[in-house]
C-alpha cells in the first residue's frame, strides 16, 4: 500500500503517476529511473517518496486502474452468468454476453493504450504475475459454476437422461486450460496491434470458437445437438 501523501498535493501524485506511466511504457520497469520520473513530473525525489514507498509501489499504483477495470468487468459478467438459467447460456444472448465482456476490455485498452501496455508487457513482474494468477483462479471457479449450470439446464430441458453422455474427461484441468485460453485470447488481440474494429470482429470469432468447444465437451456431440434437445 502506498504511503499517505500527507501535505503532498493530489496534483503532484497524479503528475508522478502520469510520468511513471510514460517511463514504464518507454523503458520498461527494470530500466526505468525514478530520477527521470521526477524530472518528467517536475517534482523532487522527496515528493515521490512521500507518496510511494519505492519503484514497485509506484508501478503497482500505475497499473491499478487497469486491474480494477478488469476486475469490475469480469465480476459483473460472472454475476450475470451465475444468475442465468443454465440453458439460457446456450442461447445467442448468452454468446452476446460473453462477447460484450471481451469488447468492454478491448475498448478500454484502445482508449488507454499506454497504461494498458505497461500491464500487458510486464507479465513477469511479481504484481502482474500475481494479478493474472488470481484472475485465472476466478475464471476457473466461474468455469466450474457455468459447467454445472449448463449440465443442470440440459438435464432439465431433456426431461430424462440424454442419449449423449457427459464426458468424464471434462475435469478441473480441462477447465483450467480453458481459463488460460481466455486470458491468452486477450493477449493475442492486444499483441497483434490490429485496428479496433478488426479486433472486435476477431474477438467475436474467438468467443464463438471457445464457446463451441467448451459446451461440446460438457456433452458428447456439438452445440447444435444441445439446442436440438430443447
Amino acid at each position: 500500500m502506498s504511503k499517505k501523501a500527507g501535505n503532498i498535493p493530489e496534483e503532484t501524485r497524479e503528475a508522478l503517476l502520469k510520468a511513471a506511466t510514460e517511463e514504464f511504457a518507454e523503458y520498461g520497469f527494470e530500466k526505468s529511473s525514478l530520477r527521470r520520473i521526477c524530472t518528467r513530473a517536475g517534482v523532487t525525489t522527496g515528493a515521490l517518496y512521500a507518496s510511494f514507498r519505492d519503484k514497485d509501489d509506484l508501478f503497482e499504483n500505475v497499473i491499478k486502474p487497469v486491474t480494477d477495470h478488469i476486475d469490475s468487468v469480469m465480476g459483473e459478467h460472472y454475476r450475470r452468468e451465475r444468475e442465468s438459467a443454465g440453458r439460457d447460456l446456450l442461447d445467442p444472448e448468452g454468446e452476446e454476453e460473453d462477447v460484450n465482456a471481451v469488447l468492454s476490455l478491448l475498448r478500454y485498452y484502445y482508449r488507454n493504450r499506454q497504461v494498458c501496455s505497461v500491464l500487458f508487457s510486464h507479465r513477469e513482474h511479481p504484481a502482474v504475475a500475481a494479478f493474472f494468477d488470481r484472475l485465472i483462479g476466478q475464471i476457473d471457479a466461474q468455469g466450474k459454476a457455468v459447467a454445472a449450470l449448463i449440465r443442470e439446464g440440459i438435464s432439465a430441458g431433456a426431461g430424462e437422461k440424454s442419449g449423449n453422455e457427459e464426458v468424464s474427461e471434462f475435469t478441473a484441468d480441462t477447465i483450467h486450460w480453458f481459463s488460460h485460453l481466455q486470458v491468452d485470447m486477450v493477449f493475442y488481440l492486444i499483441g497483434h496491434e490490429t485496428e479496433e474494429r478488426e479486433a472486435e470482429m476477431q474477438a467475436r470469432n474467438m468467443v464463438r470458437f471457445m464457446r463451441g468447444g467448451f459446451y461440446a465437451l460438457l456433452h458428447r456431440g456439438s452445440l447444435t445437438d444441445f439446442i436440438k434437445e430443447r
